[in-house]
């Protein structure tokens, strides 16, 4: 795979996004004298629907991964572990320690089963948190727990297949996860509150979008020319579906808008010129954005500050927490570990 990509930028684009949607979610409802002004931002930040944006970034990377290191299950599951786990539990420790300075009245036992649950990757809101802020300890973690079990899907693919390149059978594969799409927005309507909750958590809806990075990877796709011109003409279709609404439905956003963005996502990854970032902060973005939304909205600093002054003060607090949680304490973690095997090994 060329290394000369954009994904590294386009990872940025989508983790603010998803974060200013999640604050334009609340903000309107909470400020309704700036519905206008706040929703028409909020349309900015979801034309290309982040979340599919980050999907399909995933399933290209992890196929590229695979395709590396083989598929060796010890190498694999290792390489997945440290690079969700860690984060998640220093994040879940932070939460801990600033929700109880704040309101340590609302914690019961029940945090302790929230611990164990979400430790291991399941999003979860305790009892306890439930009349907090947003209702929820830390929303966007269900995508955390959807993208594991679509890395356990892709091993299990690609293992079956034999991790085969055939693009009859990814086309094919394709069309079956769209269905899926379709009949988890028809079922939906007849759920009830905890079936819809394990579906919302369930990989089968979004897999589409995420198996659209894999299949522009494993076939390679994205070295095509005639591909690249055919999803850069599709672009105006999207616009003109997502502008007007029509036939732009589906599970969590619009299949064929999700489909439209998670090629153009990959192709425009092979296409822009290559931005460095020296650090990585967009999982420390997806992780603390939520504290800084529950605070916000907790002690109702939008109605002492204006919207934009709040947005600001959420932007900047949660690159500060990503910043020393995701990049100094994590390293120093990781250091540490490093040095204390290297010590084990000369005794």
């Amino acid at each position: 795979m060329n290394k000369n990509n954009a994904f590294g930028l386009l990872r940025y684009y989508a983790a603010f996004c998803v974060m200013y949607l999640h604050f334009t979610g609340y903000m309107r409802t909470l400020i309704p004298n700036e519905f206008g002004k706040i929703t028409a931002f909020r349309s900015i930040v979801d034309f290309y629907q982040p979340t599919i944006i980050l999907f399909s970034i995933s399933g290209f990377l992890i196929s590229a991964s695979l395709e590396r290191s083989g598929l060796d299950i010890k190498s694999f599951v290792t390489k997945r572990v440290l690079r969700i786990f860690p984060d998640l539990w220093i994040s879940m420790i932070v939460y801990l320690i600033v929700l109880f300075t704040i309101v340590p009245d609302y914690f019961d036992i029940s945090v302790v089963r929230w611990g164990f649950i979400q430790g291991i990757g399941f999003a979860y809101t305790p009892s306890c948190m439930k009349g907090f802020a947003t209702g929820s300890i830390n929303g966007p973690l269900w995508f955390v727990t959807v993208l594991l079990q679509l890395y356990v899907m892709v091993f299990v693919f690609k293992f079956i297949t034999q991790n085969s390149s055939s693009v009859t059978l990814y086309t094919i594969v394709c069309v079956v996860l769209t269905i899926f799409n379709y009949l988890s927005l028809i079922i939906s309507g007849a759920m009830g509150e905890t079936a819809s909750k394990i579906l919302e958590r369930c990989f089968l809806p979004y897999a589409i979008w995420f198996f659209i990075g894999v299949f522009f990877q494993t076939c390679g796709l994205y070295e095509k020319i005639c591909v690249r011109k055919i999803v850069f003409l599709l672009i105006p279709i999207h616009a003109i579906m997502r502008i007007s609404g029509l036939g732009d439905v589906g599970y969590y956003t619009g299949t064929i808008t999700g489909i439209i963005t998670a090629s153009l996502t990959i192709v425009a990854a092979m296409t822009l010129p290559k931005i460095k970032f020296n650090v990585d902060l967009t999982y420390g973005i997806y992780l603390y954005h939520w504290l800084f939304l529950n605070i916000i909205i907790h002690f109702e600093e939008y109605e002492k500050l204006s919207w934009i002054s709040c947005l600001i003060l959420y932007t900047v607090m949660t690159l500060i927490f990503a910043y020393i949680f995701r990049i100094e304490m994590l390293s120093r973690f990781f250091t540490s570990i490093k040095k204390k095997s290297i010590d084990f090994l000369h005794k």
